[in-house]
C-alpha cells in the first residue's frame, strides 16, 4: 500500500517536469521601411515587420542612444508608424520574441532623414 502512495505522488512530478516542456523555434527578426517626403523632416515612416516564427515584438526608433529599455520613443506593435520631426541617422531596432519570450532575435538598420534646408 505505501508503495501505491509513493508510486501516485512521483508520477505527477515526473509528467511536470519532463512532459510539458516544449521546444520553441528561435525567431527571425527582419523590417522594411518606407518613408514620406522623401525621407526629410517632418518625416512618416512606416516600418513593415518581415520577421519569422515571432509572437510579440519590441522597436527602438534611434531617437536615443539607449536601446537597453523600451523607453519611448519605442513600439510593441507589430507594424509601427513614427514620425521624425529632426534629420540625423537612426539606428532603428527590431527584437522578435517566441510566446515564453525565451527565445528571441534582432536586427538593427540605419535610417537616414534629411534637413527640408539642404
Amino acid at each position: 500500500m505505501k508503495f501505491r502512495k509513493y508510486t501516485f505522488l512521483f508520477l505527477p512530478l515526473l509528467f511536470y517536469s519532463g512532459g510539458c516542456s516544449k521546444n520553441e523555434p528561435v525567431p527571425s527578426a527582419d523590417f522594411l521601411f518606407s518613408g514620406s517626403n522623401n525621407f526629410t523632416v517632418p518625416c512618416q515612416v512606416q516600418f513593415l515587420n518581415q520577421s519569422a516564427q515571432a509572437f510579440s515584438y519590441e522597436w527602438w526608433f534611434g531617437c536615443d542612444s539607449s536601446i537597453t529599455t523600451l523607453d519611448p520613443p519605442g513600439s510593441t506593435l507589430q507594424n509601427p508608424v513614427y514620425i521624425y520631426t529632426k534629420p540625423g541617422t537612426f539606428s532603428i531596432t527590431l527584437r522578435a520574441y517566441t510566446k515564453s519570450r525565451k527565445e528571441w532575435a534582432s536586427v538593427i538598420k540605419t535610417l537616414i532623414i534629411k534637413d527640408t534646408t539642404r
